[in-house]
């Protein structure tokens, strides 16, 4: 896709280092509160008992679907309804911000936002990518100090807070909206698969549009980071980073934050010499 840029992001893009950020949500950026239903075997003799676990949860158990728990009527879409649904992102975005729960990128997101950064959004969830936007405006509005936001404002050089945060990529890539986008069927696609295409369509957006400036002596260079609290999608990152998107893009330092442990956010940078 051909990005245009307008006069004001031309220059924005000239007068810093391009920095550029993918961000998972859950458990990265907010701490939510939503749950995720399942059935449990009590003591392995067919006896199957409802409970409902957090994202964090569920990360951990996840591999013991199928023995010690199960999908409602073995149907997923029960499990994770309310990762599908509008108004829930909008009331557990709310609610996680209220009880602080912020996540261990929660303060690099606020700095992308700040700075008036490139970003995308990719996560496991399906709810509407509009939602996920209303989202983050509801971050700007309560997250951000006044001054901050009136830095914001600055940084973007004459766009509305609304016409950036439209500029900006919003991933759920269990979505129906996701999978007719990428031409995908929407129950067949893992989302560790899904994440991958995600990222790739970022970078490849991104580097379209610095590929306008690169040459300017004034242009500094790139670097698009990573951040995610699952070790697979992590590791799945690496991979087409090192595989795919280092022989396509030299030009680009990626940096990847795995924060599957949030009190040791791992740092790996993986930088691409020319």
């Amino acid at each position: 896709m051909n990005i245009k840029l307008t006069e004001s992001q031309y220059k924005l893009l000239k007068e810093f280092k391009k920095k550029s950020y993918s961000f998972d949500w859950d458990d990265n950026i907010l701490i939510m509160p939503t749950r995720i239903y399942l059935e449990y075997n009590l003591n392995n003799v067919g006896v199957w008992a409802p409970v409902s676990v957090s994202t964090e949860q569920f990360r951990s158990i996840r591999h013991k679907l199928g023995s010690e728990f199960r999908y409602p009527n073995n149907d997923i879409l029960q499990a994770f309804k309310d990762f599908r649904d509008y108004d829930a992102f909008i009331n557990d975005t709310k609610n996680a911000l209220s009880h602080n729960r912020l996540g261990p990128s929660f303060q690099k997101f606020r700095e992308a936002l700040i700075s008036g950064s490139d970003f995308s959004i990719i996560t496991a969830r399906s709810n509407p990518p509009q939602a996920i936007k209303e989202g983050i405006k509801i971050i700007i509005n309560n997250a951000l100090s006044f001054t901050e936001r009136k830095e914001m404002e600055k940084n973007l050089n004459g766009l509305t807070i609304d016409e950036y945060l439209n500029l900006q990529d919003y991933h759920p890539v269990s979505s129906v909206e996701f999978a007719n986008q990428f031409g995908l069927d929407v129950s067949g696609t893992k989302p560790e698969e899904g994440k991958k295409i995600a990222f790739k369509s970022f970078v490849d957006r991104v580097v379209n549009q610095i590929s306008k400036i690169k040459d300017d002596e004034e242009f500094e260079g790139i670097s698009v980071g990573f951040s995610d609290d699952d070790e697979s999608n992590v590791e799945v990152i690496e991979d087409l980073i090192r595989n795919e998107l280092k022989n396509l893009y030299p030009e680009i330092n990626f940096i990847i934050y795995d924060t599957s442990d949030p009190k040791d956010t791992k740092k790996k940078r993986i930088i691409i010499k020319k």
